[in-house]
C-alpha cells in the first residue's frame, strides 16, 4: 500500500472534478480490493487439493449431462471457467469399516458423487452459501433432464467396452435403471465386446458369457 501511495505522486490529472486526495483514496481502495481478491483465489487453489480422479468416459458423461455449470446455468450467466468437483459421500463415513469393499473399489469416483460447477459456484460452496444437499439435488436433477438416458446409454457401453479400469456393478445398475425408464432408449438386447456381454435395456440386466455377436465391436 505504501508503494501504491508513493506511485500516485506521479499522477498529474485524476480527471474532471476529482481532487488529488479523492483520486489517491480511490486508487488505494481499488488496489486493496484487487489484492484481497488475488489472495483469496490463491488460497482457494491451495486448499482445494487435486481435482477428483476420473476417466475420460466419466468426464464426458458429466459434460454431456450439464455442458454449463449445474447450478448457475438457469441464470444464463456469461461463460466462466468451470470443472467437475467431488461431492461429499456420506456413505464413506457412515459405513462400518468391516462392511466396506476393499479390493473391489473402482479406480474412479462414482458419477453421482460428481458435479459440474463454475468457479463462482465453487466459491459459494467454499463460503457455505451452497450446501451439499443443494448440490446433490442439482446433481440428481440432471438425471431427469430430457436426453439423459441417451447419455447414460453411451456411458454404459463405453464402460462395458473397457473404457473404465474396473466395472462398478452399482454404477452400471444405476445407469441401467435410468436407461430402462426411457422407452426410446430401451432397445432390444445387444451384444458387446465380441459377445462377452449382452445388454438388455428393457429388463435392465447384464449377461456375461459367450453370446452370438454379428457386429465387430
Amino acid at each position: 500500500m505504501a508503494i501504491v501511495d508513493c506511485l500516485t505522486v506521479w499522477v498529474r490529472d485524476w480527471g474532471v472534478g476529482i481532487s488529488r486526495e479523492t483520486g489517491i483514496e480511490k486508487t488505494l481502495r481499488q488496489f486493496e480490493r484487487l489484492w484481497q481478491q488475488a489472495k483469496y483465489e490463491e488460497e482457494a487453489l491451495v486448499n482445494q487439493g487435486e481435482p477428483p480422479r476420473m476417466s475420460d468416459t466419466t468426464r464426458r458423461l458429466l459434460f454431456a449431462l450439464s455442458p454449463e455449470c449445474s447450478m448457475s446455468h438457469p441464470t444464463r450467466q456469461l461463460p466462466q471457467p468451470h470443472d467437475i468437483v467431488a461431492l461429499e459421500d456420506p456413505a464413506v463415513t457412515n459405513t462400518p469399516a468391516f462392511l466396506r469393499k476393499t479390493g473391489l473399489q473402482p479406480d474412479f469416483p462414482n458419477p453421482w458423487h460428481l458435479i459440474h460447477l463454475c468457479r463462482g459456484c465453487q466459491r459459494h460452496r467454499e463460503a457455505g452459501e451452497l450446501t451439499e444437499a443443494e448440490l446433490r439435488a442439482a446433481r440428481f436433477a440432471l438425471d431427469r433432464r430430457p436426453g439423459a438416458a441417451r447419455h447414460y446409454a453411451a456411458y454404459l457401453d463405453q464402460m462395458l467396452l473397457g473404457a473404465e479400469g474396473v466395472v462398478d456393478l452399482n454404477a452400471a445398475g444405476r445407469a441401467l435403471a435410468i436407461i430402462k425408464a426411457d422407452p426410446e432408449v430401451a432397445a432390444t438386447p445387444y451384444a458387446l465386446s465380441h459377445g462377452e456381454i449382452v445388454v438388455d435395456r428393457i429388463q435392465g440386466s447384464l449377461d456375461w458369457g459367450h453370446h452370438p455377436c454379428e457386429d465387430d465391436h
